[in-house]
């Protein structure tokens, strides 16, 4: 879990870990090495099955030598609502939560539009599957329901607030301030041709930026979803 995470402070960091970094993943460092014994007990000496997960694809794409048999699945279809609920799943929590405090229907119709206004509208694919919603922040808000039958003080989870690193990270590259005032414009979000999925540590250090490529980070690190997809097969992403 999180096997991208040093990556990230790398880049939040800027030059200060690149050469740590450069240490674990290349040549015969110490997170590459991992890697390639994963690979080799994943053929049939011991592992059956290998599920990893991060917020961006950073990390795996400068260590593809040394793990180059792992699928993607991220972006598919058939996995969008593999980690977050749907709206019914949602409403049909929020009804029973309801009967048991004795609250009326209409107070329950209420929360959901709460939730629904600050916890739906993820995507996780090219499709037109239903925005899912966020389930810890789902769950966060059930928990404080149920046991005040009431709505939290605070509707947004602080454990899940972003990192502002990654923020201040994305406002230090050329045209990262444009995207973010485009990004809290919603009458001119981010139109991008596709996301970009392979990008080293290396290239988000050194090489040009454009829109697409920061938009993309923007959409791993959580702050952008898939909203629209126009005629053309380009990207609107929205907060």
């Amino acid at each position: 879990d999180e096997y991208d995470n040093f990556a990230n402070e790398v880049l939040a960091a800027q030059l200060g870990g690149q050469d740590r970094y450069a240490t674990l993943v290349h040549g015969e460092g110490i997170l590459k090495t991992v890697f390639k014994a994963v690979k080799s007990l994943s053929s049939g000496q011991g592992l059956d099955k290998v599920f990893i997960t991060g917020v961006s694809p950073v990390v795996m794409s400068d260590i593809s030598s040394g793990y180059n048999v792992a699928k993607d699945i991220s972006l598919r279809p058939r996995y969008h609502d593999l980690c977050g609920f749907h709206e019914r799943e949602v409403a049909e929590a929020l009804e029973k939560i309801g009967e048991e405090c004795g609250l009326p229907e209409s107070q329950t119709e209420e929360a959901l539009a709460m939730m629904r206004t600050f916890y739906n509208g993820y995507r996780f694919g090219y499709g037109d599957d239903p925005l899912v919603y966020n389930p810890t922040l789902a769950l966060y808000f059930f928990d404080n329901y149920q046991e005040e039958c009431a709505y939290p003080r605070k509707i947004l989870d602080t454990n899940l607030a972003m990192d502002r690193n990654r923020i201040e990270y994305v406002a230090r590259i050329p045209h990262g301030n444009e995207l973010i005032a485009r990004i809290l414009n919603p009458q001119d979000p981010p139109l991008i041709p596709e996301l970009a999925d392979r990008f080293g540590v290396q290239d988000m250090l050194t090489a040009t930026k454009d829109q697409p490529f920061l938009a993309s980070l923007m959409y791993y690190l959580g702050v952008l979803t898939i909203a629209d997809r126009d005629a053309m097969g380009r990207l609107t992403l929205c907060i």
